[in-house]
Protein backbone atom coordinates (compact mmCIF):
# COMPACT_ATOMS: atom_id res chain seq x y z
CA UNK A 1 0.00 0.00 0.00
CA UNK A 2 1.32 3.37 -0.99
CA UNK A 3 1.40 6.20 1.52
CA UNK A 4 0.45 9.69 0.41
CA UNK A 5 1.53 12.98 1.85
CA UNK A 6 -0.87 14.84 4.07
CA UNK A 7 -0.78 17.91 1.80
CA UNK A 8 -1.64 15.77 -1.25
CA UNK A 9 -4.58 14.26 0.62
CA UNK A 10 -5.97 17.66 1.61
CA UNK A 11 -5.42 19.00 -1.91
CA UNK A 12 -7.35 16.04 -3.37
CA UNK A 13 -10.19 16.55 -0.89
CA UNK A 14 -10.26 20.28 -1.72
CA UNK A 15 -10.43 19.54 -5.47
CA UNK A 16 -13.21 17.04 -4.88
CA UNK A 17 -15.22 19.53 -2.84
CA UNK A 18 -14.72 22.19 -5.53
CA UNK A 19 -16.05 19.79 -8.17
CA UNK A 20 -19.07 18.94 -6.01
CA UNK A 21 -19.74 22.65 -5.50
CA UNK A 22 -19.50 23.26 -9.27
CA UNK A 23 -21.94 20.42 -9.97
CA UNK A 24 -24.33 21.75 -7.33
CA UNK A 25 -24.16 25.25 -8.85
CA UNK A 26 -24.74 23.89 -12.38
CA UNK A 27 -27.74 21.86 -11.25
CA UNK A 28 -29.22 24.85 -9.43
CA UNK A 29 -28.95 26.95 -12.59
CA UNK A 30 -30.56 24.24 -14.72
CA UNK A 31 -33.38 23.75 -12.23
CA UNK A 32 -34.03 27.51 -12.07
CA UNK A 33 -34.09 27.70 -15.87
CA UNK A 34 -36.50 24.74 -16.13
CA UNK A 35 -38.77 26.25 -13.48
CA UNK A 36 -38.86 29.55 -15.38
CA UNK A 37 -39.68 27.72 -18.63
CA UNK A 38 -42.49 25.75 -16.98
CA UNK A 39 -43.85 28.90 -15.30
CA UNK A 40 -43.92 30.73 -18.63
CA UNK A 41 -45.62 27.78 -20.33
CA UNK A 42 -48.26 27.64 -17.62
CA UNK A 43 -48.85 31.40 -17.75
CA UNK A 44 -49.27 31.21 -21.54
CA UNK A 45 -51.83 28.41 -21.18
CA UNK A 46 -53.73 30.39 -18.55
CA UNK A 47 -53.73 33.46 -20.77
CA UNK A 48 -54.97 31.44 -23.75
CA UNK A 49 -57.71 29.83 -21.67
CA UNK A 50 -58.79 33.23 -20.39
CA UNK A 51 -59.06 34.56 -23.95
CA UNK A 52 -61.16 31.54 -24.94
CA UNK A 53 -63.41 31.95 -21.90
CA UNK A 54 -64.00 35.64 -22.68
CA UNK A 55 -64.80 34.71 -26.28
CA UNK A 56 -67.20 32.00 -25.10
CA UNK A 57 -68.90 34.38 -22.63
CA UNK A 58 -69.42 36.86 -25.45
CA UNK A 59 -70.98 34.17 -27.64
CA UNK A 60 -73.27 33.04 -24.79
CA UNK A 61 -74.41 36.63 -24.22
CA UNK A 62 -75.10 37.05 -27.94
CA UNK A 63 -77.10 33.81 -27.97
CA UNK A 64 -79.14 34.85 -24.95
CA UNK A 65 -79.96 38.20 -26.57
CA UNK A 66 -80.80 36.76 -29.98
CA UNK A 67 -81.88 33.25 -29.01
CA UNK A 68 -79.93 31.73 -31.87
CA UNK A 69 -77.33 29.05 -32.40
CA UNK A 70 -73.74 29.97 -31.89
CA UNK A 71 -70.55 28.40 -33.11
CA UNK A 72 -67.24 28.67 -31.37
CA UNK A 73 -63.91 27.44 -32.76
CA UNK A 74 -62.74 26.60 -29.25
CA UNK A 75 -65.25 23.79 -28.82
CA UNK A 76 -65.59 22.96 -32.51
CA UNK A 77 -69.36 22.43 -32.31
CA UNK A 78 -72.58 24.39 -32.14
CA UNK A 79 -74.51 25.00 -28.97
CA UNK A 80 -78.23 25.68 -28.61
CA UNK A 81 -79.73 27.89 -25.96
CA UNK A 82 -83.41 27.86 -25.09
CA UNK A 83 -84.57 31.30 -24.15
Amino acid sequence: MELIQREDFFRAIDEFLNEVEFIEHSLALRIDQKCDEEKNLLLNKIQSTTVHLHHFEKKVSQAKEGGSWISTPFLGRQLAFNI
